[in-house]
């Protein structure tokens, strides 16, 4: 009776989509996350008016000259206007379409294995299997979903077309072909799978392998179009090798990574959101002789079975490989931090259909050979293997309970990989957002020590220091901030601003209180420095001086403004008043002389600027003797 049940495409939905809510359930419960939400959603005005489709796919995703998913904002824009910001409709449309990209992938295995009972077991596999926890758990990876569901269907239609020799069918498999490349630009890869699917299992038409290719010439062009097209719009920045060691260490780097997802499809014991894999830094590691010694011992297994592999088989293997390929590192890097590449788990996601397939028909042979020989019985292989989906399914579900609170998501994966840098990162900003501002802090210094220039750490060291009320040390930390991107330049700018208000304030404050305290009166002449109000940042540093006339500093600084407004006389005036101080020279008086030498130089008075340019090579040489 089951039997006959799973031919009906109508039973297996119901299967794979009962199991699929089973497993993600606990997710529609779950909150928009720190990483990509905010961005994609929360704060993205594009979303908010259906009078900005038009920007939506004439611009990029993320804000990044590198992503262009227009399909995937525009389903984020409809959402927001049927349900606003209730993130349970968001997960929920992910849940569907890993449910509905499900019942595609029985209707490819159906196709290709002629076999029912397997495309339904690869179906249900394809729905429980806990690699897709990532993709399907977290709301950023609508765009690997609904990608691989046109795309998939893509491949599908055509498949279809190729045996009922439907115009129909091919038409639709090129409009799918065109909602997968504005999903995400993986898809791009549809051509190459085509090209795979004629060569190893068309073979019985009469046609020659590449007349049948033909058929594929209107996907190369479209997929040409679509570069063209992104090229018109800019959005093509890739991130290149700087050479070709480099490339090579990268693409090996990810052969490891490879070796890694091949063992989570039978063992996914250590599941990362995000995961990432250190880079090797020379052909002569031992970990990397092993990977090329795996691959190499993997290609001569390939060959001498050449014969016995099926051609199914052959075309799976070729899935897989083919699916990789944006992600292999090869052309150009997929970093996340210096020295990692990303390998994160839902990469796998299309690429699981040729893998799962493998895992059917491997399953098959097996099933044949132990049930022949009466080495197991049919039924005790039938609970192996329900024993084994039992595992699956409940790995899955433990790592949506994980994704439901990404904070307990975050620190699973730290507890993994301590390094992973944007994941910690993640971590400090999201119990940032709880108050946990000390926790923050140190989250960001761990990241800092991992990647000393990553800006969007610094910019969050700044601002949890700023929040537990060390301002000056957070603006210090913004100051160290270098070559951020247009974001995080407003970012940074905005928080600058926050925290000189906010300074202003307390000192205009503590002023009341103490008007003739010299130090507040200096600090508040750098808060007006450093948001370019030099009137004002002169009124108090001279109220500063008149207060407490040694205070170096301030005059320094004084001078220093009326260097910049062009005063060269005021400038020098206090600049003398400094350096005739008491007390030992220090980088202050340095700085100071050698702004005298260039004023004099500047007048032409050479006489003075040697005298204030021989005192600097004495306070030089005397410093360099300590």
């Amino acid at each position: 009776m089951i039997r006959s049940l799973i031919k009906n495409p109508l039973f297996v939905l119901g299967v794979n989509a009962c199991l699929v809510f089973a497993a993600y359930a606990c997710v529609l419960n779950g909150q928009f996350k720190i990483m990509d939400d905010e961005i994609s959603i929360v704060h993205n005005e594009q979303i908010r008016s259906f009078a900005n489709v038009g920007g939506i796919f004439t611009s990029s995703f993320f804000g990044s000259r590198v992503y262009y998913r227009p399909l995937i904002s525009f389903s984020f824009m409809v959402e927001y206007h049927l349900f606003g910001l209730n993130p349970f409709f968001y997960y929920l449309t992910n849940i569907l379409l890993h449910i509905a990209t499900s019942l595609v992938v029985f209707g490819i295995l159906s196709l290709i294995l002629k076999n029912n009972w397997l495309s339904f077991v690869g179906s249900v596999l394809f729905a429980i299997h806990p690699v897709h926890w990532e993709a399907v758990s977290n709301i950023p990876g609508r765009a690997i979903l609904m990608c691989a569901f046109f795309y998939l269907t893509s491949f599908w239609l055509f498949c279809r077309a190729r045996l009922t020799q439907t115009k129909g069918a091919y038409v639709l498999s090129l409009f799918a072909f065109v909602f997968a490349l504005l999903s995400k630009e993986s898809a791009g890869m549809l051509p190459l799978l085509l090209l795979s699917y004629l060569f190893f299992l068309k073979r019985e038409e009469p046609a020659g392998f590449f007349h049948r290719c033909f058929s594929t010439v209107p996907f190369f062009a479209i997929a040409g179009i679509y570069v063209l097209f992104r090229r018109s719009l800019d959005i093509t920045h890739v991130f290149l090798w700087r050479s070709v060691s480099e490339a090579a260490l990268g693409f090996l780097s990810f052969l490891r990574g490879a070796i890694t997802f091949l063992r989570l499809f039978i063992l996914p014991v250590d599941l990362q959101f995000d995961r990432a894999t250190p880079v090797f830094a020379e052909f002569s590691d031992p970990t990397a002789i092993l990977t090329i010694l795996f691959f190499v011992a993997v290609g001569i297994l390939i060959f001498q079975l050449r014969n016995k592999i099926s051609l199914a088989a052959k075309f799976f293997i070729a899935w897989f490989a083919i699916e990789l390929v944006p992600v292999s590192q090869f052309l150009f890097s997929v970093g996340v931090q210096p020295g990692y590449i990303s390998t994160a788990e839902h990469f796998l996601y299309t690429p699981s259909v040729g893998i799962i397939a493998l895992m059917v028909l491997g399953a098959d042979n097996v099933y044949k050979k132990v049930v022949s020989r009466k080495v197991l019985s049919r039924t005790a292989f039938v609970a192996i293997v329900v024993l084994l989906c039992g595992f699956l399914f409940l790995s899955t579900v433990q790592h949506n309970i994980y994704s439901s609170n990404e904070i307990a998501m975050f620190e699973r994966t730290l507890e993994l990989n301590p390094n992973n840098a944007r994941i910690r990162n993640s971590l400090a900003l999201a119990v940032a957002h709880l108050g946990r501002f000390e926790e923050s802090e140190q989250h960001f210094r761990k990241v800092l020590e991992v990647d000393p220039g990553n800006p969007r750490a610094r910019i969050g060291l700044g601002k949890s220091l700023c929040d537990q009320g060390k301002f000056w040390q957070g603006i210090q930390e913004y100051e160290k901030v270098r070559e951020p991107s247009k974001e995080l330049e407003v970012i940074l700018k905005g928080n600058l601003a926050a925290t000189y208000q906010t300074l202003e304030q307390r000192y205009h404050m503590l002023l009341a209180q103490r008007p003739d305290d010299a130090q507040v009166h200096y600090s508040l002449g750098v808060v007006y420095s450093k948001t370019f109000k030099p009137d004002r940042a002169i009124g108090h540093y001279q109220k500063s001086i008149a207060l407490d006339p040694t205070l170096k500093n301030a005059l320094f600084n004084l001078a220093s403004i009326y260097s910049g407004l062009g005063n060269d006389k005021e400038a020098l005036a206090y600049y003398q008043r400094m350096i005739d101080l008491d007390g030992p020279e220090d980088h202050l008086d340095v700085h100071a002389i050698k702004s005298m030498v260039a004023i004099y130089q500047k007048y032409g008075d050479l006489e003075k600027a040697g005298k204030y340019n021989e005192l600097l090579m004495t306070l030089m040489s005397t410093d360099i003797k300590r």
